[in-house]
């Protein structure tokens, strides 16, 4: 009678070998992408999403919408019969804010506009037929700014200083 084998062979190894490998690649891939909520092409392409969401729901409405931007954040606003209203944030009813790093800088038409004072109105307007106010808006630490460029359009576009 022969004994029977114990352990493993060199083929099973070399299989879970294999299998751990490849999750270790993935996960070393999928943490080397993660970037900070701070980070500024970050926090643009998220302030570009929300600002086409907008321009759509001008569309949908036949009502202008807007943004208007101060040093410490943004929020949106509709065009009314009285005027412009702000539009509730859906999650916290607050404005959003920048990062301490943000340092918005805000182009209209060539124009820096002062971000300090608190504008009674949006600096940047969706029109229902999808016009938009030519702007440029730079955030970042110097050397690493990040724009975002609209065009009367409504096209967006992201560069980088990186």
């Amino acid at each position: 009678m022969g004994r029977a084998a114990s352990g493993f062979t060199l083929i099973e190894l070399l299989v879970v070998v294999l299998i751990g490998a490849i999750l270790a690649t993935l996960a070393v891939l999928s943490v080397g992408s993660w970037r900070s909520d701070d980070d500024p092409e970050r926090q643009l392409a998220r302030f570009a999403a929300l600002l086409e969401a907008q321009c759509e729901q001008a569309l949908f409405q036949s009502r202008p919408r807007g943004v208007r931007l101060d040093a410490a954040g943004y929020d949106f606003w509709q065009a009314t019969a009285d005027g412009w209203a702000r539009v509730p944030d859906d999650r916290t009813g607050r404005p959003r804010s920048w990062p301490e790093t943000a340092a918005p800088l805000l182009l209209i038409e060539g124009r820096r506009q002062r971000l300090e004072e608190t504008a009674g109105a949006p600096q940047i307007v969706c029109q229902p037929l999808g016009e938009m106010t030519a702007f440029e808006l730079a955030i970042g630490p110097a050397g690493e700014r990040v724009r975002l460029a609209g065009s009367a359009g409504g096209r967006l576009a992201i560069e980088s200083d990186r």
